[in-house]
């Protein structure tokens, strides 16, 4: 939101726990998507309470922050996808209304936003500098910072919140309530995206994530509202999720487009 001050795709239906029921073949499991049900009704009175996870794996997929600019226009996250050739699609963090990120970030050693909010926390590290290195979660709980990440990765992007810690622990925020896209990794290194579309305060949100056990280690909030959003591509496959509720902003249900977005992570195939 602005800031205001297939070789491979798995579908699988997960209930209140950890048991995964497959609802598609699996000729390739370097893209994985599940369902899960979420425990708690949000206290808005709204919302199917599924989360959608998206696993990529980054040896199959090249993770990449695409931004709006003199070489492209904000697009909506399905424009993204088809306009780039991407196979998943989420927010890349808050943006101004000139659609700047609010946060740093840089894409492949090029500075596109170079402000440094102080309760920006959170930094995602893609594009690792050596060929050991490995897709990071850094701030609270995991340890590091932009600087450090700027060491060991050439794209960089700072967001609000780490919601998981590197251990795959909830980490507390009081937030208002939001429909909200999320991003992260999990135990093996592969890149997590995730959206809810039920509204939640996002410690809740983060309890709740954490007692699934999705093997987490480092989730980062992007966005919240109704320009929260995830998109996959891959095939005949098609996952489309737009989020809609915000307190104070846009509190109710019924969003059923997704809005423009200037900045986004794509995953690529390689």
């Amino acid at each position: 939101m602005p800031a205001r001050s297939a070789p491979c795709l798995v579908l699988a239906l997960v209930a209140l726990a950890t048991v995964a029921v497959p609802l598609s073949a699996q000729p390739d499991p370097g893209l994985v998507v599940e369902e899960h049900l979420l425990p708690r009704r949000s206290s808005t009175g709204v919302g199917d309470r599924r989360l959608t996870v998206v696993r990529v794996d980054p040896g199959r997929f090249e993770l990449r922050l695409f931004t709006a600019g003199s070489r492209a226009a904000a697009r909506t996250a399905p424009g993204w996808a088809r306009a780039e050739g991407l196979s998943a699609v989420i927010n890349a963090g808050m943006f101004l209304p000139d659609g700047r990120s609010v946060g740093f970030l840089m894409d492949r050693g090029e500075v596109r936003s170079d402000r440094q909010p102080e309760r920006f926390e959170a930094v995602l590290g893609f594009h690792p500098r050596t060929a050991s290195g490995a897709l990071r979660v850094a701030g609270p709980g995991c340890g590091g910072n932009v600087a450090a990440v700027r060491r060991t990765h050439r794209s960089v992007l700072q967001a609000r919140k780490v919601m998981l810690d590197c251990e795959g622990r909830a980490r507390p925020w009081r937030s208002r309530r939001y429909s909200a896209a999320l991003f992260g990794v999990d135990r093996r290194g592969w890149a997590v995206l995730l959206h809810v579309r039920t509204p939640y305060r996002m410690d809740a949100l983060a309890r709740m994530i954490e007692g699934l056990e999705l093997g987490l280690r480092g989730v980062v909030y992007m966005e919240g509202g109704p320009e929260a959003s995830l998109v996959v591509r891959r095939g005949d496959q098609r996952v489309n999720r737009m989020g809609s509720w915000e307190d104070g902003f846009y509190a109710r249900d019924d969003n059923r487009d997704f809005w423009e977005l200037p900045n986004v992570i794509g995953a690529r195939a390689r």
